[in-house]
């Protein structure tokens, strides 16, 4: 036997046959270092292969049994029989796709290592799906589980990111058939010759079916009488007397006959709502103007985006942000300022970057009158024209003029209001050292004391609000230093909080902090990525198409479980779950209610309850049970009552200062000097 002869079954070898003589031992050598190689790559393949046909076995049983699925899940019971049944699906699911992968393989005459590695690895984000239908089943997250499901999230999102870039990075195994690379090209051809007009629509039609979803909804909720004095109420009072009256932020709801926020926020844009106001003098009038101006934001911020990115992926932008759970929240509960922002400051943005001055000034002035803590977003949007070069000069004046009002709003003109002291400072008492005062107190332990502060914001509440920021973007805005630059505000205003909760949860309007400004950053870093991905090759196109898809399933999927477009069972509002559509239960109490109010003649002074003021607050005197009753001529509540409410009553119902008029359903209603002959019945009802 010669040593063409021994060595004819290795290809490497083979061609070295007739350069020299090989011997025995040599041979032997480079055949080792020839399969083995091969062999580690074949494996390595078939790993990924069977994990992958394991997480569909599993996926299709967790599709299959989803009714029980959270009884397994939760609760581990009968744990033996279905786990066996998960277990049994997921090998029969990694013996199919082994077997399936094996068949095409060798039909194709490619049964070999390399091609077994490389069809692993276009199939690798497979190994996913098992993740996918508990994500997308709500029952499964709650009573405290929200933390399982976010970390659950992480992995999926980074690991489909990297699992996607892999599979897009790897040439096709088989080729690509003929009518997939015509269809494609078809759709290529249509993106391109459609991009002029229909991406920009899609955001119009979406901003449009955003703002009647938010709208029908939070009407209803206050046709149900579950909205709040405060702050719904207390909003709206200070709108209807800007248009009657014109007085500075008057608000009775907010302490009694001389309430006023004179001091406790500076939101001008009360007076501009106030016209729109008039067409239909009810808080669903603002419910709507809030949802609208909510919505809206997708507009200007598609706009914005079209100055960085192609127009397809800025429509996805503006998708993205339609469906980020943090903004739902902020929506749905009640009306407050900060969740308008994002529609003015956007505008302003898109102006400045238009070259277009004199919009530019309007909506600069109008972002400032939002709120005054929203003046550091005017200066966040100046510092980010000036990092990247984009009209720099406009920048400059943004930022300064931003920096300018906050200071002289916040740290003059409003404690000077309030007889030199701070509103609100005891959210961030724990921040404030001894001898010192206000919000520079606060910024002194910040720069002074950092080990405190970490100890402040490494709160298990804190880091869950971060991670329900965060995940939905899938973390990309935070990618570069433009990301840390735009969460100055929600470090700000909501994360030094010490105790104060609503600062940190998504169901409050404080996510505004948030959202104004990190979608600025993911604008800025997709258009860095696309710049890198050119440079990259195929590689860097898989790269971005990976983030891409990343974030669109971090928001899908964080979307449906926290937020309101979706599904409406684990959605929020303010302090509690949000009770979507109208029963049985919330017409009686709707009806029952507005009989009562019909005998309040309109320009009557009236104290209520906190859910039945925002019903009266369009009229000049409409207080607040809870805080007191001052000069009501009429006091109309709801039992059970409780708390300061019960305490109040008792003030004046037992002395006959005030005499019930009349009782429907849960409601009573007292007139001041009215005669005492229901009294007793209604006390009985109060005390038991």
């Amino acid at each position: 036997m010669n040593a063409g002869e021994e060595v004819a079954g290795s290809p490497a070898l083979g061609r070295a046959v007739g350069a020299a003589p090989v011997s025995r031992g040599e041979a032997g050598r480079a055949f080792q270092e020839d399969w083995r190689p091969r062999l580690s790559l074949a494996l390595s393949g078939l790993a990924v292969l069977a994990l992958a046909g394991f997480s569909l076995g599993l996926c299709l049983w967790e599709v299959v049994f989803s009714g029980t699925l959270d009884d397994f899940v939760v609760s581990n019971g009968p744990s033996r029989e279905r786990g066996l049944l998960a277990v049994g699906a997921g090998l029969a699911g990694s013996a199919g796709l082994l077997l399936g992968a094996f068949a095409l393989l060798a039909k194709r005459r490619q049964l070999r290592g390399e091609a077994i590695l490389q069809l692993a690895r276009r199939l690798s984000p497979g190994v996913l799906l098992g993740l996918l239908p508990v994500m997308f089943y709500w029952r499964l997250w709650q009573g405290g589980r929200e933390v399982v499901f976010l970390l659950l999230g992480l992995v999926l999102v980074f690991g489909a990111q990297k699992l996607l870039q892999i599979s897009l990075a790897t040439p096709p195994v088989f080729g690509r058939p003929g009518f997939l690379a015509r269809a494609l090209a078809d759709s290529a051809e249509l993106r391109r010759s459609s991009a002029k007009f229909l991406p920009f629509a899609i955001v119009l039609v979406a901003a449009a079916g955003y703002a009647a979803f938010f709208s029908y909804h939070t009407v209803v909720h206050h046709r149900n009488i579950l909205s709040s004095s405060l702050d719904l109420g207390l909003e709206e009072n200070v709108i209807w007397n800007a248009l009657h009256s014109g007085a500075l932020f008057k608000t009775t709801p907010y302490g009694g006959p001389h309430g006023n926020l004179v001091g406790e926020h500076a939101a001008y844009l009360s007076y501009v709502i106030a016209p729109f106001y008039a067409i239909h003098q009810s808080a669903e009038t603002i419910l709507v103007l809030q949802s609208m101006l909510i919505g809206g934001a997708a507009v200007p911020l598609y706009l914005v985006a079209r100055k960085y990115l192609p127009p397809w992926l800025s429509c996805l932008v503006a998708v993205w942000y339609l469906f980020y759970p943090p903004l739902h929240g902020s929506n749905l509960y009640d009306f407050h300022y900060p969740p308008l922002a994002p529609f003015f400051l956007w505008f302003t943005l898109y102006f400045a970057l238009s070259r277009r001055t004199v919009r530019t000034f309007i909506f600069a002035v109008l972002t400032l009158s939002v709120r005054e803590d929203i003046s550091i977003g005017l200066m966040i949007c100046g510092l980010f024209l000036i990092l990247t070069n984009r009209r720099a000069r406009a920048g400059l004046y943004l930022a300064c003029a931003g920096a300018l009002y906050f200071v002289a709003m916040k740290l003059v003109i409003m404690p000077l209001q309030r007889g030199g002291s701070e509103a609100f400072i005891h959210q961030y008492a724990g921040l404030v050292p001894e001898g010192s005062n206000g919000f520079g107190g606060v910024m002194k332990t910040v720069l002074g004391n950092p080990v405190f502060t970490l100890g402040v914001l490494l709160d298990r509440d804190k880091l869950v609000y971060m991670l329900e920021i965060f995940l939905p973007l899938a973390f990309f805005p935070l990618r570069r230093a433009v990301g840390i630059l735009c969460c100055v505000p929600g470090f700000l205003f909501t994360l030094l909080s010490t105790g104060y909760r609503p600062l940190y949860q998504i169901s409050f309007q404080y996510t505004a902090h948030w959202t104004s400004y990190l979608f600025i950053a993911l604008i800025a870093n997709l258009a860095w990525m696309g710049r890198e991905a050119s440079r990259r090759g195929r590689a860097g196109a898989a790269w971005r198409r990976a983030w891409v898809v990343a974030i669109s399933l971090a928001v899908l999927t964080t979307s449906y479980q926290l937020g309101a477009l979706i599904q409406h069972n684990a959605a929020r509002g303010g302090f509690g779950s949000y009770h979507f559509g109208t029963t049985r239960e919330d017409q009686e109490r709707r009806r029952t209610l507005y009989e009562l109010l019909a005998m309040v003649p309109p320009k009557a002074k009236i104290v209520s309850s906190e859910n039945i003021v925002p019903q009266v607050s369009n009229r000049a005197f409409a207080y607040t049970l809870r805080m007191g009753i001052a000069d009501a001529d009429y006091l109309l509540f709801s039992v059970p009552v409780g708390g300061d409410e019960r305490a109040k009553i008792l003030e004046v119902l037992p002395d006959g200062t005030f005499g019930v008029v009349a009782e429907r359903g849960q409601y009573i209603l007292a007139k001041r000097g009215h005669p005492t002959d229901l009294n007793s019945g209604a006390l009985s009802r109060i005390r038991n």
